[in-house]
């Protein structure tokens, strides 16, 4: 070896043991810092790509993390997700049963969460109820969009062979974007995405971060738990912005995921968010973080048009639909017994009211336009 060599290795050795030592005392003080925020912001930059406002993320740290298609996902494997990345207390085998019949639900918050359910696990138990095997894999993750849900169907449809997609989603995509449009943030190198998650683990990482932006930002962090301060709200400035997903791409979205689960054999069931939002009631945390402009279109009417935009592509596409909106609204008390106090996610009551709507528009979505799936598939 020439000494040129030698003097490379040693000084390659040299930073490992800085580097290494370093890592070993910080974790034997204990110490931890993560990197992206308790509370992750909507549209905001974290690492190059746009990252989900998720308020019990502080509660539960960790449930989400970047992916290069989706912006972000859920942490495979950590309750309540299971390794497929569901959220499911049970596994999926490694080859489908031949007489499983698979429902795959997307959508956002309004199908992650539920108390004491979310509705596809009520919607489980119903259809297990009729004497049929059924397996309801609930795929929602709060703060998706359409168009989350759309690459979410096109990466996954093979593995999760489902026989029924039903499609819920709305909310997300007209909030408006604090930094661009979802389809404008470029799809990044999974390598680089990778490489970033795979540091952000290590105790100097962290504490690096900690050090340039943690302590600065750790105060407000602190002070920003909902709800917010009036000072902060951003909903004035947000009517420069523009939506999420606007209604044009919307559409394309649904259309694309009819097209989608129809060419991988499964049936489509799209589904109209119910809501109770009026421009007098918005919760403070919409207009806290600018998802909801003040002075801007109400949200009512806005809501209506995603609506209406998700009745037009059922007509358009013969898939089956699910009006919950307009179920709901119908009901003697036009719906508020369903909706909890923000007017966007379900009470208990609604949860079981979706559960049986899905329920029932099942033997019209298996007679609409679907293809003939193979007995059994694999899954991962």
């Amino acid at each position: 070896m020439s000494g040129r060599a030698r003097k490379l290795v040693f000084a390659l050795a040299a930073l490992a043991l800085i580097f290494g030592g370093a890592e070993a005392v910080l974790r034997l003080a204990g110490f931890s810092y993560q990197p992206i925020p308790e509370r992750i912001w909507l549209g905001r930059l974290q690492g190059g790509i746009p990252t989900a406002e998720v308020v019990f993320d502080r509660l539960v740290p960790g449930l989400f993390t970047r992916d290069a298609l989706l912006f972000w996902k859920p942490v495979a494997g950590k309750p309540p997700f299971n390794r497929a990345g569901l959220r499911a207390d049970f596994e999926l085998p490694a080859v489908r049963p031949r007489d499983e019949f698979r429902v795959l639900t997307l959508g956002d918050s309004c199908t992650f969460l539920g108390e004491p359910l979310p509705w596809p696990e009520v919607l489980q138990r119903r259809l297990a109820g009729r004497g049929q095997r059924v397996r309801v894999l609930n795929a929602g993750v709060p703060a998706y969009s359409s168009l989350q849900g759309r690459r979410l169907l096109e990466s996954r449809l093979q593995e999760l062979a489902p026989d029924v997609v039903t499609v819920y989603f709305g909310w997300n995509d007209h909030w408006r974007a604090t930094v661009k449009p979802d389809a404008e943030f470029p799809v990044r190198h999974e390598g680089v995405v990778t490489a970033q998650s795979l540091l952000s683990r290590t105790r100097l990482y962290q504490g690096l971060h900690y050090l340039l932006k943690g302590r600065g930002q750790r105060q407000e962090s602190n002070a920003r738990v909902p709800p917010f301060d009036a000072a902060a709200d951003l909903s004035a400035a947000a009517v420069r912005q523009p939506l999420r997903v606007p209604l044009e791409q919307f559409e394309d979205n649904l259309r694309a995921m009819v097209a989608t689960a129809r060419g991988g054999g499964a049936r489509v069931v799209l589904i109209t968010a119910p809501t109770m939002l009026r421009p007098d009631n918005v919760p403070e945390y919409l207009l806290a973080h600018g998802f909801v402009a003040r002075g801007g279109e109400p949200v009512d009417v806005l809501h209506a048009r995603y609506a209406a935009a998700v009745r037009r592509v059922a007509r358009q596409t013969g898939a089956a639909l699910v009006d919950a909106a307009a179920d709901f609204a119908a009901m003697e008390d036009e719906g508020r017994s369903l909706m909890r106090a923000d007017g966007i996610h379900l009470t208990a009551s609604g949860i079981e009211r979706m559960a049986a709507l899905v329920a029932a528009a099942l033997p019209a979505a298996q007679s609409s336009g679907g293809v003939s799936r193979p007995a059994a598939s694999s899954s991962r």
